[in-house]
């Protein structure tokens, strides 16, 4: 089974680096079905960090929109609190169903509609919710993102800078909460080598996607996870 984590983490580490996100979208359900929930949160706040590192790095400079990021990333913090609390308190399939239902209904909202500030405040409070609940942070500031009108390389570097952000502290406050006995470099280290190829080839990936089809990436991405994770969480209710 580890050998599914191992396929998990090559492909999402490539599609990360392509499109700017995807990883805990593909590696987090594997984790999960070979891990306890603590030891896949915690591998994947481990093996976060250095991957968007890569993505930062390979961006030019001057991407990342750290000014338009700030008010997500406030938010996030009383969210990866309450994602926290939701890891202990509601089973895994109530919190795949309500993650999943949300993903579907924003990504087609967001079809027809852009974010304002507010929008950027929801965005952060769920994306750091979901980081320390079933470590999938993504789609919010995936679909925040998308209806600013931000360029592909702002996207990616966009999200990169947030995903590095949440990872480290949504990581310190798991470990706070008891996480810290739960961390398995025996998974976690030969990931990592399996996370460092993905992301060579997904940079070549990502020259290769153009404006309008970069959108249609993201957005198909996200509701196809939506969708996904109803579904996996409605049979295993």
């Amino acid at each position: 089974m580890i050998a599914l984590a191992g396929a998990a983490a090559l492909a999402g580490a490539l599609v990360q680096s392509a499109t700017g996100f995807g990883f805990a979208l593909i590696l987090s359900p594997a984790l999960f079905a070979v891990l306890d929930p603590y030891e896949a949160i915690t591998t994947m706040l481990l093996l976060g960090p250095p991957l968007n590192a890569l993505v930062l790095h390979d961006s030019a400079a001057g991407d990342a929109r750290l000014r338009m990021l700030a008010p997500v990333l406030v938010a996030a913090v009383p969210g990866l609190v309450l994602g926290v609390i939701a890891l202990e308190l509601l089973s895994k399939p109530v919190l795949q169903v309500a993650v999943g239902a949300a993903v579907v209904a924003a990504a087609l909202w967001q079809i027809r509609h852009h974010g304002g500030r507010i929008a950027a405040w929801a965005a952060g409070l769920a994306s750091g919710a979901l980081t320390t609940s079933i470590s999938v942070s993504g789609p919010p500031v995936v679909l925040w993102l998308e209806g600013r009108g931000v360029t592909p390389g702002e996207f990616r570097a966009t999200l990169a800078a947030s995903f590095l952000a949440l990872n480290v502290t949504g990581g310190a406050i798991v470990v706070a909460a008891g996480g810290i006995g739960a961390v398995r470099l025996d998974v976690v280290l030969p990931l990592l080598g399996l996370c460092l190829i993905g992301n060579y080839a997904g940079n070549h990936a990502h020259r290769r996607l153009a404006g309008p089809r970069f959108r249609l990436v993201a957005l198909a991405l996200v509701a196809c996870t939506g969708v996904a994770s109803f579904v996996a969480g409605l049979t295993s209710l």
